[in-house]
């Protein structure tokens, strides 16, 4: 025969190394680990998708009447809530900002509904921009309308905010709580699993020995 004739493969050892536990072991703990890896990932992956909360949208840039009014939201993804409107009027024929001004801020929800108001107070150390903040409890686009009256005269600026559901975090939480107990769990059965077949295998060597005879060494 052959070179190839003469190739033996020893199936008890192949065997052996198969279903060795520890083999078993080591690639249940891989499974492990990959499920809590790709746990984490689509945690961060969910988080990354939210802006945070101080980052500004502008949502109205225009001139209207003798203005150029410029309006912003915060959170730059707003949902149902409390939403900050900052409003930055300029002179439009000047490009000067505009101090001191009378300045209100309404939403109108999308639907039937009861139309919010905010008015829009200046800093001590910035007088020339205008914070508001109103409470829209529903979702959908809502209407921002900005009235602001000054020496320069009276102008309304309309911006349009658009506001999410609030989501559900609560379910995210229960599915990182369901994969951290298999995880923990299957750690657990792996451990145990590996102490039981020392055990049994200890207990085999040492019956093997009282008896007279020579424990068989395994090929792995």
């Amino acid at each position: 025969m052959g070179a190839m004739g003469c190739l033996k493969v020893d199936t008890n050892a192949v065997r052996s190394f198969m279903f060795a536990p520890r083999t078993i072991a080591a690639a249940l703990l891989v499974v492990l680990l990959a499920a809590a890896s790709a746990s984490q990932v689509g945690r961060a992956s969910a988080q990354a998708e939210e802006p945070p909360e101080n980052v500004l949208l502008v949502i109205y840039d225009e001139v209207t009447g003798p203005y150029r009014v410029k309006v912003s939201q915060i959170p730059a993804r707003a949902i149902v809530g409390t939403l900050r409107v900052v409003v930055e009027p300029t002179d439009a024929e000047t490009g000067l900002p505009v101090e001191n001004a009378l300045v209100r801020i309404f939403g109108t929800p999308p639907a039937e509904g009861e139309r919010q108001f905010s008015p829009g107070l200046n800093s001590p150390t910035d007088r020339t921009v205008y914070f508001g903040q109103l409470e829209l409890e529903e979702d959908g686009v809502w209407t921002i309308d900005v009235e602001i009256d000054a020496d320069q005269g009276r102008a309304i600026a309309i911006a349009q905010a658009t506001i999410h559901e609030r989501t559900r975090s609560g379910d995210n939480t229960l599915i990182g709580t369901i994969v951290f107990i298999l995880v923990s769990a299957g750690f657990v059965g792996v451990g145990t699993w590996l102490w039981y077949s020392s055990k049994r295998a200890r207990q085999r060597r040492d019956a093997i020995r009282r008896s007279g005879g020579r424990p068989r060494r395994s090929s792995g």
